[in-house]
């Protein structure tokens, strides 16, 4: 199962930087084509963003990028600068937006953030679930999706999609009351459908286990949008004798940011399409690999608002052991500090 799933990332990836399918995936090839891509993201956002063109104005990327390590050169944004600058950060014009998505912060000022996706930003994601999830759900399962999915590309929409696309029958049910007031309903749904596999928040996956322990059984189940403790994921894998597997993203990401992998022993990212670093809080400088740290990303691929150096204010650490299921993509360690949903 893990040499299957080192293949379907390896392919995916090598597909994704252009590279011949012949040839293995080497940390290498993937280095070169982050610097590339960071090269033309900090053009694209120079050339085609107000706020960009300030905060950049001293970088050339052709000279100043010659490593992929150079991008500690590059100035960080936070979640104030998206709320005072957020549309200054836009590199196309009104119409070629599709989404706009406005979130709410817990800041002083209680201004909300806004997130701008192009028709092609939003396709991204959609492959990721495509190929991310291939080994969770395939043809012969039904899979529940139990959070936002009405709204055209919100999370729910998009996993759906892409999951149809692997042939995957999908039913977006949306999010449930957090009191348990349809718990029974969505209990007899699984049940009625034969469901197998589903999406959905810690929280509301180990409710609903722990109400149907030995009378349901699923086969996978996938967390996203908020912190999962160890028992809420020990409580949902005995009671569905299923596996449980986790996600990391924030809206910021595109939604999608590192899923686990058959192991479940940490995240890969989506590496051709962000680049993550763990800095030091403090000081803002780039740790040693297995240092825990701030998570930081910046998109490679975005094109209506890239995010440069984004600091997430998340905790967690590069895993420096290679991964049992062979794949050569960096693996973050389970994320750590904030408890609240991720922007979705």
């Amino acid at each position: 199962m893990c040499d299957t799933l080192n293949r379907m990332i390896d392919e995916w990836i090598k597909k994704k930087i252009g590279m011949p399918l012949k040839e293995p995936l080497t940390r290498a090839a993937i280095i070169v084509w982050q610097r590339d891509a960071l090269r033309q993201t900090l053009k694209l956002a120079k050339n085609n963003s107000k706020y960009y063109s300030k905060t950049l104005a001293g970088i050339d990327p052709d000279t100043d990028i010659k490593t992929i390590s150079d991008i500690s050169k590059l100035p960080f944004t936070n979640e104030s600068d998206l709320i005072s600058s957020g549309n200054g950060m836009v590199c196309v014009p009104a119409s070629g937006v599709s989404r706009i998505v406005t979130l709410p912060t817990s800041g002083t000022t209680g201004e909300p953030k806004r997130l701008f996706f192009t028709e092609a930003d939003q396709e991204l994601m959609i492959d990721y679930i495509h190929h991310g999830l291939a080994l969770m759900a395939g043809p012969a399962d039904t899979f529940l999706i139990l959070m936002p999915c009405k709204r055209t590309g919100s999370i729910g929409d998009l996993v759906r999609k892409g999951l149809t696309r692997g042939g995957v029958k999908v039913i977006p049910h949306g999010t449930i009351p957090g009191d348990g007031s349809e718990d029974e309903k969505i209990l007899a749904l699984i049940g009625r459908e034969g469901v197998s596999s589903m999406l959905a928040t810690a929280s509301a996956a180990q409710r609903l286990s722990k109400q149907s322990s030995g009378k349901l059984k699923l086969r996978s189940v996938l967390l996203s949008a908020e912190y999962v403790s160890a028992q809420a994921r020990t409580d949902i894998e005995a009671s569905w004798n299923c596996l449980v597997y986790e996600h990391y993203g924030m809206t910021e990401m595109g939604l999608g940011g590192a899923m686990a992998c058959e192991t479940r022993t940490g995240y890969h990212p989506r590496e051709a399409d962000l680049l993550f670093e763990i800095i030091d809080p403090i000081t803002g400088a780039v740790v040693k690999d297995g240092e825990y740290g701030e998570v930081v990303f910046t998109t490679l691929t975005r094109e209506a608002m890239p995010l440069i150096r984004y600091r997430t204010g998340d905790r967690s650490r590069f895993i420096t052991e290679p991964c049992p299921c062979g794949s050569i993509l960096k693996r973050l360690d389970r994320i750590s500090d904030r408890g609240a949903p991720k922007g979705y």
